[in-house]
């Protein structure tokens, strides 16, 4: 245990320090989207490892921070340090208040509202061309040169993403994650224990679109300007994608398969124009033989080393 521990920190560091090795701005640019797409991707695995639910319409809190922070950069003087968790806490509380309303319905049912809601704020958003700029985008937005610096940006979100995972996996055991694994498995028996399923799934709801708008926040401080792009379901889908990848309710395998998805994507992107198509065939490959995900891969090679381990020992007993 102390190895691995000690293999995990000797991992986080090498990854803080090896973009600024490379020394090219051009990866830390790519380590720094790596980064946002991972947290994005971990804030989604709360979604459908905690309450069980499918939403097509994640985008939209990751949108809602783009934009956030974007309106707020244009129209306020005020220091990106204060404007940041001021985007990220807005998105926080209207994931609240549409988490509310779409927990009126529950599987498939649950994903067709989430899916309308986005598309109806995306329209909205679209269509206002003078406070949004609508399809070109919103320019014009000042932020702090501190922040946006690209080391600074990089470790910055690093860090974010790194602390996001870890939570989610920590409070998986905590009080909450066991509430809200147990209003996930069973509604029923939860509610007649005592436990508020609806309450317990509101609340992780409402902490994905909060953790969905910080990488929103952060994207738009790496992009310098906002699109409407982060709102559309074509971001929902893949961010879905990233999380199925990397093994649901793992906390560690979205941040790796959004991180890693990203730099592929992008690779792929700068060589060949079939880059979708390729992408498309990663894609089948890796559900059709990790269905459970790379975090479910190494689960399943973990136990089966257990199994095999304790047939040898038993043998062993028997010819003793």
């Amino acid at each position: 245990m102390r190895l691995r521990r000690w293999i995990g920190v000797t991992g986080v560091v090498a990854g803080l320090i090896w973009p600024w090795v490379t020394g090219t701005p051009y990866m830390l640019n790519l380590a720094t989207g790596a980064a946002i797409w991972g947290l994005f991707a971990v804030s989604y695995d709360l979604v459908i490892g905690w309450t069980g639910e499918i939403s097509f319409g994640h985008a939209l809190f990751f949108g809602m921070g783009v934009y956030g922070l974007g309106l707020l950069a244009v129209h306020t003087h005020w220091s990106t340090w204060i404007l940041l968790p001021m985007a990220t806490l807005g998105t926080g509380l209207f994931a609240m208040g549409l988490s509310f309303l779409s927990l009126r319905a529950t599987g498939p049912y649950f994903a067709m509202v989430t899916f309308a809601l986005a598309e109806f704020f995306h329209l909205i958003v679209q269509s206002a061309t003078g406070f949004t700029g609508g399809t070109n985008g919103l320019a014009g937005m000042r932020f702090s040169p501190a922040l946006t610096s690209p080391g600074v940006l990089y470790d910055v979100s690093a860090l974010l993403a790194l602390a996001a995972a870890f939570g989610v996996v920590r409070l998986r055991h905590h009080r909450l994650g066991l509430l809200a694994h147990a209003a996930r498995d069973n509604p029923l028996r939860a509610d007649l224990l005592g436990i508020s399923s609806r309450r317990v799934k509101w609340v992780t709801l409402a902490t994905a679109g909060a953790l969905a708008g910080l990488a929103g926040t952060l994207y738009v401080l790496f992009q310098g300007m906002a699109f409407t792009e982060t709102l559309n379901s074509d971001t929902s889908f893949t961010v879905l994608l990233m999380v199925i990848i990397g093994g649901v309710d793992s906390g560690w395998g979205p941040l790796a398969a959004g991180a890693g998805l990203y730099i592929v994507e992008t690779w792929l992107n700068a060589t060949t124009s079939h880059w979708a198509l390729v992408l498309g065939v990663i894609y089948i490959v890796v559900v059709r033989f990790f269905p459970k995900g790379l975090a479910g891969f190494q689960r399943t090679a973990k136990l089966a080393t257990s199994e095999q381990e304790n047939r040898q020992w038993q043998q062993g007993g028997e010819a003793g």
